[in-house]
């Protein structure tokens, strides 16, 4: 079996006792996106073409980049994770730089399948106060996290507080594509069987 790449990231791989290949690329990119073609050196020669198209999935906070609620209110943030062809492993939120995925007294959380490439993860805050204020982050697994500040008002408008110019607060998460690998790896065997 040959693959004619010199990307280390590709691989074709063959089980003892089957007819099956299945080729696998580790750490899929965009630019991997294209034909492949699989070709059985036999007489007569056959050739099976795949189309693989990667998609990135994408997460983003509903009412960002900034929202503003009173004290006492309860807040609902909701993240949405489109282009996602496989449903995230986890979602982890965190407050400033604090996960608080398992801080009852902070919120609670829900995450759904929303549609066949979109998922939803919720988080709901009761009664909010001022420590409740800052930078909330939606990590899932598959997707780049985003963020969304939280203002809470002790009866001021927004108008008249003063915004950081320059926050300087991001944080990021650990990028998975591997669910996505192994599925587009899947799909691939389906498809050559």
């Amino acid at each position: 079996m040959e693959t004619y790449t010199s990307d280390e990231r590709f691989e074709a791989l063959h089980l003892r006792k089957n007819n099956d290949w299945t080729l696998q690329i580790k750490y899929t990119q965009l630019r991997d996106s294209g034909t492949y073609e699989c070709q059985v050196s036999s007489d007569p020669k056959i050739s099976f073409f795949v189309n693989l198209t990667i998609v990135e999935a994408k997460a983003s906070i509903e009412g960002a980049p900034d929202i503003y609620v009173k004290s006492g209110s309860s807040i609902n943030l909701t993240c949405v994770i489109t282009q996602s062809p496989v449903h995230p492993a986890f979602v982890f939120w965190y407050h400033d730089e604090r996960m608080i995925n398992y801080d009852s007294s902070k919120g609670l959380i829900a995450v759904q399948k929303a549609g066949s490439d979109t998922a939803v993860s919720k988080l709901f805050i009761k009664d909010v106060q001022p420590s409740d204020s800052g930078n909330y982050t939606c990590c899932p697994s598959n997707a780049e996290a985003t963020s969304i500040t939280v203002h809470v008002l002790n009866g001021e408008k927004p108008a008249a507080m003063q915004h950081d110019a320059n926050p300087g607060h991001s944080l990021s998460c650990p990028f998975h594509s591997h669910r996505l690998i192994q599925w587009l790896t899947i799909l691939l065997w389906f498809i050559l069987r």
